[in-house]
């Protein structure tokens, strides 16, 4: 059975403060006694792992290599009853994945950041290091805009 764990976004301070369980249990508090909805964003762990052994919630943003192909790195989206993701294929074509598992079995996705705390850095040469373009055109920081 899947662990019913979350962790909790401060909207004001934009840091996460606390992971918390449906159950509580030791060093974990139980999820309906630390926030208020309108100052706190709630995220679901998925029950998947990345590649580094790192818990993949709701709003993750994953980095992969699919098929050899370098893909812009993607959100972890919930789609009602499962986790899933929206990237490209070879082609350029949209290609939507509803079962996360998916891509974690067969392409070791790494966690390099999350919705709120964007992953993009600055090169040398002023390409984001994880997309591999320039910070005017990454994906991420248009995505946040």
């Amino acid at each position: 059975m899947r662990d019913f764990i979350y962790r909790i976004l401060d909207i004001k301070q934009n840091k996460y403060i606390m992971t918390a369980s449906l159950y509580g249990g030791e060093g974990v508090t139980h999820l309906t006694q630390c926030f208020n909805r309108n100052e706190s964003i709630i995220e679901q762990y998925t029950g998947l792992h990345d590649s580094k052994g790192n818990r993949i919630f709701e709003g993750d943003i994953l980095y992969f290599v699919g098929r050899y192909i370098y893909t812009e790195p993607v959100e972890v989206i919930y789609y009602g009853s499962s986790y899933g993701c929206i990237t490209h294929d070879e082609r350029g074509v949209l290609k939507e994945y509803t079962d996360l598992r998916h891509i974690v079995e067969q392409y070791h996705p790494e966690v390099i950041g999350n919705r709120h705390q964007l992953p993009c850095k600055p090169d040398h040469n002023g390409e984001c290091i994880h997309c591999d373009c320039w910070l005017s055109d990454c994906p991420l920081l248009k995505k946040s805009t």
